[in-house]
């Protein structure tokens, strides 16, 4: 057992940050001495128009840690995913699981319960909440924006921005339009890759515009499936390679000022996703495939050290599938001006979709015994309302806000075990249809939430004009019913929250920013519908405070854009797998436990520079050290029998000092662009690169497995004249075979792990026109 301190760290990254304010004024200084004349003639940055605080204003400008990806930048470093979000974006990290749980983690703060209805990172479409993790990976195609923001946002965009959000900005109509704008674009690609779309907006008047968008994009994946019945064409199903798709969106959106003041905003947005499995192998204690840890059943039970790369060949059975999901958001918001500076406004959003998914779960799919078996997980749908109301002040020195929240919606969550025999040449049935099936449900629940808030907010400047003071408040009321529809049983608890969040700013040059702030974040609580006892059948809210030292600055005339943070998180309350302390069976059913805290502690930097008229770069660079605190218990390891032998792990379940689980604690990224005119053609050109490392990180909270360190390259050509756009892209350059992720299930009659693996190359070329 490691026990670590943090306390030589933290004393280093405070001094670092309490001397921020004149290190950016040298840096400022010793760039302005470099600069020769050359600057007239050099491009500058852009930075990027965010709405991170429901307003538009530039991202040097707010006193948060934000990554935003424009259109610009989805393109130029081909951004298709959220995964490919998490390389370019510090602090972030995203794992698929191939698609059913997909997990976002902010700053360490990795969500302990792969399963978890919750996630510890929001995700909202223009604002709109989407409350379950197979819904929020909604591609590119059709996007003006993706911010990321890092910290607890639990203040600003309540339930469950416990380590952060990210918000989704859809193209769509705007007021004050000349005329008809958009675009139409192809993609063709190794392994059957084939996209296209169009978005395109239209003023119908000068109080009326009004746009759509429809998308589609096929791909056969990039992993050669080695099962011998592979291109059994099921649906659903895996057909063919593995990690492939067949997607499409659609959106309707439409702007309007019927009177003078009066704005209203509306959309409508489908996301239609068929995923397949993605390539991944299972390890096995019953298949005598572990190396370390106490002997049980005549095997080892723990896996330690690097968990496998890929094998040669990957067999996945053709009859697993990833998410079938069918998402709809209706979204509307009207806005009036009472004066110059206020205006109240009302928003409403619709989310309703469903979701069936299933993965394999055995260590050889080729040959299951008789028997192969599946997690048929999740399985049903999500409706939810909000109602949001809101009266914003903005003066010269003062700005406010206060608004009232409100959403309701319903939840049904099925997760199976099934078992259908092998695949034959007699026996060929797509998973749904298959006639012969055994296996045992785990969960069947419906769950209802209601969410009532009340939240304020005011910045106040001081009479010097360079420092400004913020507050934010939210007070929270969750009410939630859950219904065993095995049992019937029952549950409800009401959650009571107030989460602040308090700032302080100051423009130390006029290109300088730098901030201090304060934030609690908060994660809502849920049932354990299969406790025995009573008190264990609700479990409460995780909490952090989150204490951040930041600064944005512009050098070099605006060639230079470097932003920073510090930050120390302080999270309590951990929601922990455990089995049921009031069951009298050691083999008990998994329930979730409140049983222990952890601090993260971290630095993030993004920078973008213009070195030549040509040549630019940017890169990012993050590390986040977190750590679970004494006497913290991972009560899975201390089942009977226990899978830890007190060498390797301790078989109490005590985990403090060990590293947070699944998030890798540094990453970076480095980008290089050279780009020109060919005024023979009358067009111009950039060529890029990409290199996108993370460190390796462990599999579990006893450290022992870990997912090895990975790097990989990308590059970009594109030859672009005045409307069209043709470029060459490639990803994964080098062809790295490499685990992606993994979840491991620690149970007294076999642990297994699922381990993933990551895309392999692909290659494309994109040809865009723009008008």
């Amino acid at each position: 057992m490691r026990q670590q301190t943090h306390i030589p760290y933290l004393k280093a990254l405070l001094l670092s940050a309490v001397s921020l304010g004149s290190l950016t004024g040298l840096a400022s200084t010793a760039f302005a001495q470099d600069a020769s004349a050359e600057q007239d003639e050099t491009r500058k940055m852009q930075t990027v128009t965010v709405t991170t605080r429901n307003r538009a204003e530039s991202i040097q400008d707010v006193p948060l840690a934000i990554t935003a990806l424009d259109e610009e930048a989805l393109d130029s470093k081909s951004i298709a995913s959220l995964e490919d979000i998490a390389r370019f974006t510090s602090g972030f990290s995203f794992e698929n699981f191939s698609g059913g749980f997909g997990t976002p983690v902010i700053r360490g703060q990795s969500q302990t319960r792969v399963t978890a209805l919750e996630s510890n990172v929001s995700t909202f479409f223009d604002g709109i909440y989407i409350p379950r993790s197979w819904a929020i990976d909604v591609g590119t195609s059709a996007m003006s924006r993706i911010e990321v923001v890092k910290g607890p946002q639990s203040a600003r965009y309540g339930r469950n921005a416990f380590a952060g959000a990210i918000n989704y900005i859809p193209r769509k109509a705007e007021l004050g339009m000349d005329g008809p704008s958009g675009s139409i674009f192809t993609t063709i690609g190794s392994d059957e890759r084939f996209d296209m779309g169009f978005s395109a907006a239209m003023p119908l008047s000068d109080r009326v515009a009004i746009g759509a968008s429809l998308v589609h994009s096929d791909y056969d994946g990039s992993w050669e499936n080695a099962h011998p019945y592979a291109d059994l064409d099921l649906n659903p199903g895996t057909s063919g390679n593995l990690g492939g798709w067949d997607n499409e969106s659609a959106s309707f959106t439409l702007a309007a000022e019927p009177i003078d003041g009066l704005t209203i905003d509306a959309g409508y947005f489908n996301f239609d996703i068929s995923r397949e499995m993605g390539a991944n192998t299972q390890y096995a204690e019953t298949a005598y495939q572990m190396n370390c840890g106490a002997t049980r059943y005549y095997a080892e039970s723990l896996l330690c050290g690097e968990l496998p790369s890929p094998p040669g060949d990957v067999a996945v059975d053709p009859r697993a599938y990833s998410v079938q999901s069918n998402t709809d958001i209706y979204r509307f918001r009207a806005g009036y001006d009472l004066t110059d500076d206020i205006e109240i406004s009302y928003m409403f959003g619709h989310i309703e979709g469903e979701v069936d998914i299933a993965n394999m779960t055995m260590p050889d799919p080729t040959d299951c015994g008789g028997t192969c078996t599946f997690q048929n997980a999740p399985i049903g749908g999500i409706k939810y309302d909000s109602h949001e109301v809101k009266l914003d002040y903005s003066g010269d020195s003062f700005r406010a806000a206060f608004g009232l929240f409100y959403s309701e919606g319903t939840d049904d969550y099925l997760f199976d075990n099934v078992g259908v025999p092998d695949l034959s040449d007699d026996y060929q049935y797509s998973l749904p249809d298959a006639p012969e099936t055994s296996g045992f449900t785990l969960s069947d629940a419906t769950t209802e939430t209601e969410v009532s808030s009340i939240f304020a907010e005011a910045q106040y400047s001081l009479p010097n004009g360079l420092t400004r003071i913020g507050a934010e408040v939210r007070y929270s009321e969750t009410d939630l019913t859950a219904t065993n529809n095995t049992s019937g049983l029952v549950l409800n608890e009401t959650f009571d929250v107030i989460t602040p969040r308090f700032t302080l700013e100051h423009d130390l040059t006029g290109d300088t920013l730098i901030y201090a702030s304060a934030a609690r974040g908060a994660k809502a609580g849920g049932f354990n519908p299969t406790a025995v006892a009573e008190e264990y059948r609700v479990f409460d809210e995780e909490f952090n405070w989150t204490y951040e030292l930041g600064a944005k600055n512009v050098f070099m005339d605006g060639r230079l854009v470097l932003n920073g943070a510090f930050f120390y998180t302080d999270w309590t309350n951990l929601q922990l797998n455990s089995p049921d302390p009031s069951s009298p069976d050691p083999d008990a059913v998994t329930i979730t436990l409140n049983l222990g805290d952890a601090t993260v502690i971290g630095v993030e930097a993004d920078a973008a520079f213009y070195a030549t008229e040509n040549l630019s770069f940017d890169g990012t660079f993050s590390h986040a050290d977190g750590t679970y605190s004494d006497g913290t218990i991972d009560a899975r390891f201390r089942r009977t029998p226990a899978p830890c032998d007190d060498i390797i792990c301790d078989s109490s379940g005590d985990v403090g000092g060990n590293e947070i689980e699944r998030t890798p604690q540094t990453q970076a990224s480095l980008g290089v662009q050279w780009e020109n005119d060919l005024q023979a053609w009358g067009a111009s050109y950039y060529v890029r690169g990409d290199v996108t490392w993370q460190s390796e990180f462990y599999a579990t909270s006893a450290n022992l497995a870990t997912i090895p360190a990975r790097t990989l390259l990308g590059a970009r050509a594109a030859l672009q004249w005045e409307n069209l756009d043709l470029s060459v892209w490639v990803k994964n350059l080098t062809d790295e075979e490499y685990v992606s992720n993994a979840y491991v299930v620690l149970i007294p009659f076999g642990n297994t792990y699922q381990t993933f693996y990551g895309p392999r190359r692909s290659f494309g070329v994109t040809a865009k026109y723009t008008f």
